[in-house]
């Protein structure tokens, strides 16, 4: 069911797992979850301009034009406020390691292995079977694996600004587990310091441009 979000949803969930996921669910207090409420009195909530689809006890949120909110677009927009971080917990090493099909994408590979990630759990390069994953294709596009599904982080014609992408988003995703340099920091979102017209103003561009 897709219905409007209102400022009566004061709802309290939590998400185990990256930012760039789009699921939550009602919270529990697991301690490998990070925790978040609805903010209500957001002018984004009051207008009208949030969806909310529930099934099965999972919850998502849209744009009207239904087109998924991740939780870092939710916290961005200041839709949701995090109310505490996850317990790193690490995960056992299940997945199948990458075959890089050229020298950078090799070197690439010991780059991430260097900060301390492991192959086919936090990052692929290539085919993937990782259930959650940062991954790195041909094209230089970098995208976010989660449940079977890839969407897109960041597409680009130079190498260098694809690497750096992807060794930023693997190392997030390293430290949600207890792995890499970021362990034990915390990811900025981007608009803090912004005014609520400047987020507004964000969020309708979205609307206007897509994601």
């Amino acid at each position: 069911m897709i219905r409007t979000l209102t400022e009566h949803d004061d709802l309290e969930l939590e998400r185990v797992g990256y930012e760039r996921g789009d699921v939550l669910r009602p919270g529990t207090g697991r301690p490998d979850a990070h925790r978040y409420r609805v903010e209500v009195a957001n002018p984004l909530v009051l207008d009208g301009l949030v969806l909310l689809e529930e099934d099965a006890g999972a919850y998502r949120f849209l744009d009207t034009n239904r087109v998924p909110l991740t939780v870092r677009d939710l916290r961005r927009f200041r839709v949701l406020v995090k109310v505490s971080e996850a317990s790193p917990a690490a995960r056992e090493a299940t997945g199948i390691a990458s075959q890089p099909s050229s020298p950078d994408l090799a070197d690439l590979r010991d780059d991430a292995l260097d900060n301390g990630l492991l192959d086919g759990v936090d990052f692929a390069i290539g085919a993937t079977t990782a259930v959650e994953a940062i991954t790195f294709d041909e094209g230089f596009t970098v995208g976010y694996r989660d449940a079977g599904t890839t969407s897109t982080l960041f597409a680009s014609r130079s190498f260098a600004q694809a690497r750096a992408v992807f060794l930023d988003e693997a190392c997030w995703l390293g430290a949600e587990r207890g792995r890499g340099p970021y362990v034990g920091r915390d990811q900025a979102v981007g608009t803090e310091e912004w005014t609520v017209a400047m987020v507004v103003a964000a969020y309708e561009r979205r609307l206007l441009e897509g994601p």
